[in-house]
């Protein structure tokens, strides 16, 4: 869609009021939801990476944690986080999060961390590093695999801890954007069951907006120099 002068001026009318957007939502010229309590997406890492909302999906600002050792960013249905009428509600619904790693990541191809990570995570400290207790024997790998410099997991823990509502399996992007790992993840609910091609064509939808959004901001004044070892400090959240 082309955007008129019009448009433009609309859009920088919303913007404009920050005031207002935490009781009054709005949909931009451009189809997307703004709202300050929920917004579209958020930058994190120092400036440096951007976490962007598939369509009908917010941050969740209450849950936003950083720190020295990384990101943390939640993403839930706009309709659920603001209670607006004219919030989109995403099709299928998921619970996203996206985890920043504080540390740099370990540089090399795409294809080299894949090899690194399909290793890893076959033994029992990768398993225990995706493990919400900690502990290896709660974590079943379903599948493996990489493409387009996205290395996807699908994961099942069956250990204590689980959010309620939440399905135990969880499927999982690691890649890397400006010399940071990040670590995105959809997680269905129990109640509304998401099919695996769904998790996945979500999950890729979710890791594309995060490369090219981040590949939109400002060049950060030092890239952060690769660091060797295990991915399991990397790996955040």
């Amino acid at each position: 869609m082309t955007r008129t002068p019009a448009h433009i001026a609309a859009l920088a009318a919303v913007l404009a009021l920050p005031g207002c957007l935490d009781t009054a939502p709005q949909v931009g010229p451009d189809g997307q939801f703004y709202s300050r309590k929920a917004p579209p997406e958020i930058v994190v890492a120092d400036g440096s990476v951007a976490i962007a909302a598939p369509y009908g999906f917010c941050v969740d600002k209450s849950a936003l944690r950083q720190g020295t050792d990384g990101s943390f960013v939640l993403l839930a249905s706009c309709a659920a986080l603001t209670g607006a009428d004219n919030a989109p509600n995403p099709s299928p619904d998921a619970l996203l999060t996206a985890s920043v790693a504080g540390n740099p990541g370990p540089g090399g191809s795409a294809a080299d961390r894949a090899t690194v990570l399909e290793r890893y995570f076959g033994l029992e400290a990768g398993r225990a590093a995706l493990a919400r207790n900690g502990q290896a024997d709660t974590v079943q790998i379903d599948g493996m695999g990489s493409r387009d410099g996205l290395f996807f997991l699908h994961v099942t823990d069956h250990g204590p801890g689980l959010g309620k509502g939440l399905r135990p399996d969880t499927w999982r992007a690691i890649f890397d954007v400006q010399g940071r790992i990040v670590t995105a993840s959809v997680t269905g609910f129990a109640d509304r069951p998401i099919s695996d091609a769904a998790a996945r064509a979500l999950l890729r939808d979710f890791a594309t907006r995060i490369r090219r959004q981040t590949a939109r901001l400002p060049a950060p004044s030092t890239a952060p120099p690769p660091r060797k070892g295990p991915f399991a400090a990397l790996l955040g959240g």
